[in-house]
């Protein structure tokens, strides 16, 4: 049984991710709205020693020579950079194995010197800018009060100084929150101010922590992309609506908390738990044990299995 390392899960910019989960279920610096873990049950900005990285590290050593995978990633419930072992992981991941290292981080706590050291190390760097605008910032992502606009900014600008890696940027649209453009013009001037590699545009897929969100048009995302290249160079932007592709590793022995691993990062369609059962060739009683952690909900029209503690 494993409870920090799971996958290798599809992942739309990475490929074949093999996850590293460091963070309890919503300990997070954001609130974000279209949140697909729910909302953030503890809002905190400091470093917290969650698990002991020695724990985590006897299941890299195991994944890592056992499972085929095109990126290690760092990842959490909540908020990655929180965990103050991170550094420690990083640095054995790097010196332990072959392949690129990349983190999916919201960038808040990049204004944290510390922090910049310890992700300096990775290839890629995903952060979030999802606004261009403090009213819009507080709207969209919610964050800690000590948390303002300009800082989250200043943060990854200053990482932008020393990294040597890529650093990738991700703008979640929700419908009548920031898909208008000037917002996008607000967001493209700040994307200036630190050059990101790519830009990924993005909707919300999977069920939101606030059931009132929802996606912009086809048209919209496209005439917004339009409005982003002038910032940005428009071979950097990409487009992406749709849910993952590709296949789900579980532990054959251990199925089903190999399954619940992935659902504490990522609602999946009831579909792609069939899939992953029937593919590895078990009982379909599977489904009906995962169901004992989870609650169905109905997103866009599909039916997605969302990890559920209560």
């Amino acid at each position: 049984m494993t409870n920090y390392v799971f996958g290798p899960v599809p992942s739309r910019r990475l490929g074949r991710s093999l996850g590293v989960n460091v963070v309890p279920l919503k300990y997070c610096n954001f609130n974000c709205i279209y949140c697909q873990l729910g909302r953030t049950r503890h809002v905190i900005n400091d470093l917290r020693m969650f698990y002991p990285p020695e724990d985590i590290i006897k299941e890299l050593e195991i994944a890592t020579r056992t499972r085929d995978y095109d990126y290690l990633t760092f990842i959490g419930d909540g908020e990655p950079t929180l965990y103050a072992g991170l550094g420690k992981l990083i640095q054995w991941a790097r010196n332990n194995q072959d392949k690129p290292l990349a983190i999916l981080t919201n960038g808040a706590k990049l204004i944290d010197e510390n922090v910049r050291s310890w992700l300096s190390e990775l290839n890629v760097v995903k952060v979030s800018t999802d606004a261009g605008s403090e009213k819009t910032f507080r709207l969209i992502n919610r964050p800690h009060r000590e948390i303002t606009f300009d800082r989250f900014i200043e943060g990854i600008e200053r990482f932008r100084e020393i990294f040597s890696g890529q650093i990738w940027t991700e703008v979640m649209l929700v419908q009548g929150v920031n898909d208008n453009e000037d917002e996008m013009k607000r967001i493209g001037n700040t994307m200036r101010r630190y050059k990101p590699d790519r830009v990924y545009i993005m909707v919300p897929t999977r069920p939101p922590a606030e059931s009132w969100v929802k996606p912009p048009t086809s048209d919209v995302l496209i005439n917004l992309a339009r409005v982003l290249s002038r910032y940005v160079n428009s071979d950097r932007i990409f487009i992406i609506d749709y849910i993952e592709r590709g296949e789900f590793h579980i532990d054959r022995n251990d199925p089903v908390n190999s399954l619940l691993g992935i659902l504490k990062i990522q609602p999946m369609t009831i579909e792609q738990v069939m899939d992953v059962i029937k593919r590895n060739n078990l009982d379909m009683s599977i489904l009906d044990e995962i169901r004992n952690f989870t609650k169905e909900v109905v997103f866009n029209g599909i039916k997605y299995l969302v990890y559920s503690s209560v």
